[in-house]
């Protein structure tokens, strides 16, 4: 939550650079490669700074400071103010999906499209050892370097005819912009699942079948049905098809599940959420998480991390927009920027660890944020009978939909 800072020293017989970067070899490299020097006479020194969930500004800062330094012949010390970060650090990228599906007279599916579209989640690498992914490196000149790279849902339905697509949408502005992307917790996880879940619980409502009884039907790997089986009973899912009986209470309370794999580990929430008609607030009461990540090492950290990627992805969900106009980001404080506060915060996390001592550990810092909007927008649905189709989920959005239904 601290603003970038860095130091930088260049002499003649070598380059001295104190940064806050969580990758303080890539800012080495990255400062060896802008400067056009050995990485070896540069020494970058770590020092305490604000943490990232992808890449932050504390790599530009470092190259910005040894630039100058280089320019004037003098040390120079480079620090934004809170909003010079929210402006100009890496965005996660934006994206548009697209489902379509076939059932036949049965409710069996039998087509299957999801297509994603979207800004590379790597136009600029995910750190700064390339001075062609840093401002200073494009405010000279240096030619970039866009990757071509997104993604598909990651999920084991076993749909006949089934088509998983992604195209990556070229930069629509200069590469130096505020609005270069880059990865962000779970690079693309959370909005392809946001898709891609939402339209897995339309096909259900479709077939006149239960979410979680749906997705069961359709899983085809034992593990991915474990997580979705263990989410539900712990959270006390009672079979039912979804939406609720229409209602006219003020507050409207509803479930949802999702499920997603990520690199070999598997996880399902159930969120329990309320919404209230005037205001358009949700709240994510509960949620229930299972999660397994083959062998368990330390249980406490492991439910301490999938805890706060609950919270996270709640703020992501409900909160939090990149906005901007045709000149400059304009969301650059935590009021044009909120973030979740403590009265937002769920009255209850419960998780569900599946162990596999047989299974070498594959991963659990992203994978529970990945699931987190799919839920809570299914639980809507649940809840109202409409469809939010865009993130965040404000109260502006939501009670627009429910005006329009």
């Amino acid at each position: 939550m601290g603003p970038a800072c860095a130091v930088a020293d260049v002499r003649a017989d070598g380059v001295t650079v104190w940064t806050g970067s969580q990758k303080p070899h890539f800012v080495q490299t990255g400062v060896a490669r802008l400067l056009g020097v050995a990485p070896e006479k540069v020494h970058a020194i770590w020092v305490t700074g604000p943490g990232s969930y992808g890449r932050n500004d504390a790599g530009d800062a470092a190259l910005d400071a040894a630039l100058l330094s280089k320019l004037t012949g003098r040390p120079v010390r480079v620090q934004g103010m809170r909003n010079d970060g929210i402006a100009w650090d890496p965005k996660g990228p934006a994206s548009v999906h697209r489902g379509r599906a076939a059932l036949d007279a049965s409710g069996k599916v039998i087509g299957y499209e999801f297509v994603s579209k979207g800004f590379s989640r790597r136009n600029i690498d995910t750190n700064e050892s390339d001075p062609r992914d840093s401002l200073a490196g494009m405010s000279i000149g240096l030619p970039p370097k866009p990757s071509i790279d997104f993604g598909v849902p990651a999920e084991a339905y076993g749909f006949d005819n089934k088509l998983l697509a992604w195209e990556v949408i070229p930069p629509l502005l200069d590469a130096n912009s505020p609005l270069r992307s880059s990865h962000l917790r779970d690079p693309v996880g959370p909005q392809i699942q946001f898709g891609s879940e939402q339209f897995i619980d339309e096909l259900a409502v479709a077939a006149g079948e239960d979410p979680v009884a749906f997705r069961l039907k359709y899983v085809t790997a034992p593990r991915d049905a474990a997580v979705i089986k263990a989410a539900a009973e712990k959270a006390g899912w009672q079979p039912r098809q979804t939406p609720r009986a229409a209602r006219s209470e003020e507050i409207l309370s509803g479930r949802g599940i999702a499920y997603a794999q990520r690199n070999g580990t598997l996880v399902a929430v159930v969120a329990e959420i309320e919404v209230e008609r005037k205001s358009g607030r949700i709240w994510g009461k509960k949620f229930t998480v299972a999660h397994d990540c083959g062998l368990i090492i330390n249980p406490q950290g492991l439910r301490d991390t999938i805890e706060g990627n609950v919270v996270q992805g709640l703020s992501r969900t409900l909160f939090e927009e990149v906005r901007f106009d045709r000149e400059k980001v304009t969301s650059i404080d935590w009021m044009s920027y909120p973030i979740l506060e403590i009265r937002d915060a769920p009255e209850a996390i419960d998780v569900v660890l599946i162990n596999h001592p047989e299974i070498a550990p594959t991963g659990a810092g992203e994978p529970s944020i990945r699931v987190i909007p799919a839920a809570v927008a299914n639980a809507f649905f649940d809840a109202t009978g409409v469809r939010l189709r865009r993130v965040p989920l404000t109260p502006e959005r939501v009670k627009a939909a429910l005006a329009r239904a």
